[in-house]
């Protein structure tokens, strides 16, 4: 976010597209410089011409858990709504979780919830199937997405199966297509990779520009009357006809500060202006602070930024204990019961689904999805009498 003086005004500027093409840009690695450990499965030539990149750097993305307490609550409550605990139906998926080998301090709960933890902030969550010297599965063991190279390669069918490479600590570790669970969330932009939270990545930087703005300027009288944030491109010099039908040119700044002049008053606040660009879509929205807002700093919008965290996570507001005037107490069972049906069990079901595909292919126990229970978070909420009302009615359907 920048910061500048326009005539009698302060804007402060954030655009989405600069943001996402700069700080989110992924970082070009190296891979001969690191040193390899255990079997080479992808060949140097493969390393250097078919390795994906990342669509956006997923080291960012995963920082942005760090960065914004609405963004890193959301993220929890649904990683503990979708793995409350593991059970399993099939007996021999169950006797494995039970003997499997789990990192220090990590149980067959922990090690799944880490892996949707990772799959809900960039789009990706990896697991590393263990296996003893016999090449059995034995275990599972975390990868963070920012430490993973994939690779290109296709089955002799043509479905892509691709290679993996662990890049850590110096080092780098081959992985072969069937020794890696990964869950990824689709997207137009990579066969690869998936991607996670690109839209409300300018939310949380604005947060994060409004903190630093509270502490360090605040104190020292700065006031914004205006933010201005421009999306769908970036802006640049244009031209426009002049009175007497000359091409004249002119600068973006000079329109904004020729449409805040028109702006003034409550009646055309909120305005969109359309400025040259790279782009003839880009909209520059001019939100103005009004004077509380500029004296608590930013409350409106604050208030607007993290509701649009809160939409795209569709996390009920009091989950992440946001308080909500006017709507203290009260019952929020209904609320509960749709995140749960709408957001959770989906995840539940995106989980199932892996490990049973991946059960099956390792040792063709035919595990079914619906074979796994991660929790229920409706029946948590349930009262002692909504719990005796299932167990009985439960008892009659038997």
């Amino acid at each position: 976010m920048r910061v500048m003086r326009l005539g009698a005004y302060n804007l402060a500027i954030s655009s989405a597209a600069d943001l996402l093409d700069t700080k989110y840009k992924p970082e070009p690695i190296d891979l001969s410089k690191f040193q390899r450990i255990g079997k080479q499965l992808v060949t140097k030539a493969a390393e250097t011409k078919k390795v994906v990149s990342q669509p956006y750097s997923m080291s960012n993305l995963l920082n942005l858990l760090d960065t914004d307490e609405y963004h890193s609550g959301c993220i929890d409550a649904l990683t503990m709504a979708t793995v409350m605990q593991f059970d399993c139906k099939n007996s021999q998926v169950k006797e494995w979780m039970e003997a499997a080998e789990f990192p220090a301090c990590e149980d067959q709960t922990t090690i799944l919830a880490e892996l949707m933890k990772f799959y809900l902030a960039c789009g990706n969550g990896f697991l590393i199937k263990m296996r003893n010297a016999q090449g059995q599965w034995m275990g599972l063991e975390r990868m963070l997405p920012s430490e993973v190279q994939i690779v290109e390669n296709y089955d002799e069918f043509g479905f892509f199966k691709p290679n993996y490479i662990q890049v850590k600590n110096n080092q780098k570790k081959d992985f072969a297509y069937e020794d890696i669970i990964h869950v990824k969330k689709s997207s137009h932009r990579s066969n690869a990779w998936g991607l996670a939270c690109l839209p409300i990545a300018i939310n949380i930087e604005i947060l994060g520009e409004i903190k630093t703005f509270d502490y360090n300027n605040f104190k020292n009288g700065l006031m914004i009357d205006y933010f201005v944030i421009v999306e769908g491109g970036t802006l640049r010099d244009g031209t426009v006809t002049d009175e007497q039908g000359n091409e004249v040119l002119t600068d973006a700044y000079t329109e904004i500060e020729k449409a805040l002049t028109e702006v003034k008053g409550n009646a055309k606040s909120h305005s969109t202006v359309l400025i040259e660009s790279e782009s003839r879509d880009v909209k520059i929205r001019l939100e103005p602070l009004r004077q509380q807002d500029r004296e608590g700093g930013f409350l409106g919008l604050k208030k607007d930024l993290r509701e649009g965290i809160l939409a795209y996570h569709r996390v009920p507001a009091r989950i992440v204990s946001q308080l909500i005037p006017g709507q203290l107490g009260g019952d929020n069972s209904s609320d509960m019961r749709m995140f749960y049906q709408f957001v959770v069990r989906p995840l539940q079901n995106r989980l199932a689904l892996a490990l049973a595909n991946e059960f099956n292919f390792d040792f063709g126990w035919n595990v079914k999805p619906e074979d796994f229970n991660f929790g229920n978070l409706t029946e948590v909420l349930q009262t002692a009498d909504e719990q005796l009302f299932m167990q009985n009615r439960n008892f009659g359907a038997q």
